[in-house]
């Protein structure tokens, strides 16, 4: 029981350390996402479009990006250990 929990824990620090890497990889979300798309977004979620509206936007947008790449990521990587530890 006590292995079970410790392998949940390392692998959800795991995931926290990975998602941190990636944020940290791909850079501020102003350089990779165009202000009319985090416009159109902003209008979309609170109806209108300010710079807190904005942030808002970007953040939402950047924080999914990070969290589909390094679910792929680990999803990849747990993979690649099972297909290792198999053999």
């Amino acid at each position: 029981m006590a292995q079970v929990l410790a392998r949940r824990i390392a692998k959800c620090v795991f995931f926290i350390l990975l998602s941190l890497a990636v944020g940290r990889s791909i850079g501020s979300a102003e350089t990779y996402i165009s202000q009319d798309f985090a416009d159109k977004i902003a209008v979309f979620i609170s109806g209108e479009s300010n710079i807190e509206t904005l942030y808002d936007a970007y953040f939402y947008i950047d924080f999914s990006i990070v969290m589909s790449i390094t679910t792929a990521v680990y999803l990849t990587i747990a993979k690649l250990i099972k297909k290792t530890r198999s053999k």
